[in-house]
């Protein structure tokens, strides 16, 4: 934080804004007046790169306690995360009063004035605008997450008598504050395991295998698709597939001889008590921890992947959501109920036709889709309401996919693409497989947000009673049924949006 200048300012106005920073605590959202001139304010140049104007000079040199003061710093304001995160839900609840008043039945129907449209169109965009906004107060860079995988690097370094290179690059890549407070956890356990499982211990078996003799760990942070990416690589000995086969093998998970991809292979690390290490140390090899990195990244709307090459290194891929508040979504009926689908998980929308489709014995409904066929999932079984097409060719098809694994959603109709303001299920739903958590929709009905990742874990597993078996026994989970009567009901009844709201959340705000 840049000291404050030590001449004091000539006039009224800058002094009262020199002296916000030295507020101590947490300053009321309501105590935040806007200010006219920093807003129209062009972003200041670096004070290295400003030449000073002559006019400039000479008055530098009339006062040189001003000329030798150091440059004007970005106010800054320290404000209560919780009272951040109300506000950010206040503008959720703006937005679906926005969309509720111009998609409005009556509206609609009515003749209306090319004004009042306009009118409409304006409150939609300072809607998205202030949502934007609000979303940006709560990103952070994950610089401080970072800087506690390098000095845990160094203290395994010195710990075990290793020379580990840690390089980090885009720690200033942004993320919810939200996201970066869990991601600590699951980044530590990979980091050690990169360090302590990856790298040779002895730099005599990296030099005879064309190695520098100092190990290498780069963290590293970026933003694709609309997600934030973080990866963990090493240059260490990479996994050993043989070690992992036996151990599956062993346990049960794998059939002798059974054919599996490499990435398939490797995603059993995760499986609970999952260790290929010979003996136990204070650090890893105890089987514990890497079913907990991939939990804890799948609360969080991610995914983890891995790819290694034996001898070489790995890399431990992780895909997260910018923001834990809103996504863009797909929202689709079946039956009469609402559901939403995360758009970054649609793959096609398609209308299939007779030849399409086909049943394969022990793996159920299948759809053909580029060349390969799909599982097909009845939504309407899974979650016990009736459907309005009997047949898959008389619905829509919705192709997802999830950590390259796809599955085709069948629905009756499609709504259209729209912004979801996500809200918690409560404690007694969470974890119901298949349902991400619930939405209140423009029109005012309440929807389920689909979790894709789930739904394709059922589709490909041996399991098919969901997909295959008829409405009264298909229920993958006993808490869906609870879950979309609760929450349909909750959100009806006279005041019911409050049930969406975290139990945390403070009953008043200060204006």
């Amino acid at each position: 934080v840049a000291e404050p200048a030590p001449a004091p300012a000539p006039t009224p106005a800058p002094a009262a804004a020199d002296a916000a920073p030295k507020t101590s605590g947490f300053i009321p959202l309501g105590n935040m007046k806007p200010k006219a001139a920093p807003a129209a304010k062009a972003p200041a140049p670096t004070p290295r790169a400003a030449a000073p104007a002559p006019a400039a000079d000479a008055e530098a040199a009339r006062t040189p306690a001003k000329a030798n003061a150091p440059a004007k710093m970005k106010e800054a304001m320290r404000v209560d995360a919780e009272r951040l995160d109300h506000l950010i839900e206040t503008i959720g609840e703006l937005v679906i009063a926005e969309s509720m008043v111009s998609q409005s039945p009556e509206l609609k129907g009515s003749a209306m004035s090319v004004k009042l449209a306009k009118d409409l169109d304006h409150l939609d965009k300072i809607c998205r605008e202030l949502q934007e906004i609000g979303m940006s107060l709560r990103m952070v860079p994950v610089r401080p997450v970072f800087q506690k995988m390098a000095r845990l690097v160094r203290d395994l370094s010195k710990k075990q008598n290793r020379v580990v290179d840690f390089i980090m690059t885009g720690e200033d890549t942004e993320l919810d504050k939200n996201v970066v407070d869990k991601i600590g956890d699951p980044l530590v356990h990979m980091v050690r395991n990169s360090v302590d499982h990856g790298i040779e211990a002895d730099p005599a078996d990296r030099v005879r295998a064309g190695k520098s003799e100092r190990g290498r760990v780069e963290l590293r942070a970026f933003h694709k698709g609309g997600n934030i990416c973080i990866e963990i690589e090493d240059d260490g000995r990479g996994l050993n597939r043989k070690a992992i086969r036996d151990k599956a093998v062993s346990r049960g998970l794998l059939r002798e001889g059974e054919q599996i991809s490499d990435r398939d292979l490797f995603m059993m690390i995760f499986e609970p008590g999952f260790s290929t290490a010979k003996e136990v140390t204070d650090i890893s090899g105890r089987g514990v921890g890497m079913d907990v990195v991939r939990r804890n990244i799948e609360e969080l709307r991610g995914t983890v992947d891995i790819a290694s090459e034996e001898g070489a290194g790995s890399t431990f891929s992780i895909k997260l959501p910018l923001t834990l508040a809103i996504i863009e979504g797909m929202v689709i009926m079946v039956g009469t109920e609402h559901y939403i689908i995360p758009t970054l998980s649609v793959v096609r929308l398609v209308r299939p036709r007779k030849e399409d489709l086909s049943y394969i014995f022990d793996k159920g409904e299948m759809i053909a889709f580029e060349g390969s066929h799909l599982p097909l999932f009845r939504l309407s079984r899974l979650f016990e309401v009736a459907e309005a097409a009997a047949e898959p060719h008389e619905a829509m098809v919705v192709v997802v996919e999830d950590e390259g694994k796809r599955i085709g959603l069948m629905a009756d109709q499609l709504l259209g693409q729209q912004s979801i303001v996500i809200k918690s299920l409560g404690e007694k739903l969470q974890g119901t497989e298949g349902v991400a958590g619930g939405a209140i929709m423009s029109d005012g009905n309440v929807a389920l947000i689909l979790d894709i990742a789930g739904l394709v874990r059922v589709a490909h597993s041996t399991d098919m009673t969901v997909r295959n078996s008829p409405p009264a026994a298909a229920s993958l989970d006993p808490h869906i049924a609870e879950a979309v009567e609760t929450v349909i009901e909750s959100a009806v009844a006279p005041g019911g949006a409050d049930a969406f709201a975290p139990e945390s959340a403070p009953e008043t705000v200060e204006a």
